[in-house]
């Protein structure tokens, strides 16, 4: 019924970099870790946040060149997610707003990354006990 953790993918874009997904079952639910290799950089969500990165991938495919406001899930493992142009199409997750640590998502890996969230928010949602039959009643 439930699938097991950790749960590990990888996304690696036609440059070559590298996306580590990582479901992880804690003491306080389920969490996912989000890391490049390359930069040395991660980043832990809650099931929160990854439906919200889920959707601002979208909204970002969605908004081109033009700007998009910030989004940002709170508790215990919030995150702010934000769009930037220069030098290259990325979105941009932080800890804390005014943290300078960041995981750098480039648009190379927008459409792999969604298609994983939605099965790992799955996952995780199972994990939890929190379906969505569950939540609509």
């Amino acid at each position: 019924m439930v699938t097991s953790a950790p749960r590990i993918r990888e996304i690696i874009d036609a440059t070559g970099i590298r996306l580590r997904v990582t479901l992880d079952a804690g003491a306080h639910g389920p969490s996912l870790r989000l890391g490049r290799p390359d930069l040395e950089a991660e980043v832990r969500l809650d099931v929160h946040g990854a439906d919200l990165l889920c959707g601002y991938l979208i909204a970002a495919r969605l908004a081109g060149r033009q700007q998009l406001p910030d989004e940002t899930s709170y508790g215990p493992l919030a995150a702010t997610f934000s769009l930037a142009h220069d030098p290259v199409v990325r979105i941009e997750v932080r800890r804390h707003l005014l943290d300078d640590a960041m995981l750098t998502i480039p648009a190379t890996m927008w459409d792999r990354l969604y298609a994983e969230l939605c099965i790992v928010g799955a996952h995780a949602r199972a994990l939890c006990g929190c379906t969505a039959t569950s939540q609509a009643a």
